[in-house]
């Protein structure tokens, strides 16, 4: 993987339901919980799969390609760790499972509702991989 934009933000919530989440991201990967038994790919992780119960669920790596359903820029309170306001995002993947993410390098106005995103890494201040999201026509920074 490429050197990666450091940020000032925080460190994310880890428990043993997400860390292989935060693992995928470290190895360059959007990976998103998948039903051994039903297919059922769902986020955020959990312990069980919503669909039938099952408790047997694995890690399957995404496209990383998707469109925004919604967007909006957080300014109050002010975030931590952001330099500027935070642009939060509703994302569809091209698999069929939506994620919140933050979209970068882009301005709200640029943003408009169904527009093609990729995925892209940066590190937190204590150097955790976060996935986010920039418009496609931007290109990747991974």
């Amino acid at each position: 993987m490429t050197q990666l934009r450091q940020s000032k933000r925080l460190d994310p919530m880890s428990t043993r339901n997400t860390d292989w989440f935060w693992d995928e991201a470290e190895q360059g990967r959007l990976s998103i919980q998948k039903c051994t038994q039903c297919g059922h790919l769902h986020h955020p992780p959990r312990p069980v799969c919503p669909d039938c119960h099952c408790l047997e669920l694995a890690p399957a790596q995404m496209s990383g390609r998707g469109t925004v359903y919604s967007r909006i820029q957080v300014h109050y309170p002010p975030p931590i760790g952001f330099d500027e306001p935070p642009i939060i995002a509703l994302i569809d993947l091209e698999e069929g499972v939506r994620l919140i993410s933050n979209l970068v390098d882009a301005t709200l106005d640029e943003i408009e509702i169904d527009a093609p995103v990729v995925v892209d890494f940066e590190l937190s201040a204590k150097g955790k991989t976060l996935p986010v999201f920039r418009l496609a026509s931007k290109g990747s920074g991974a």
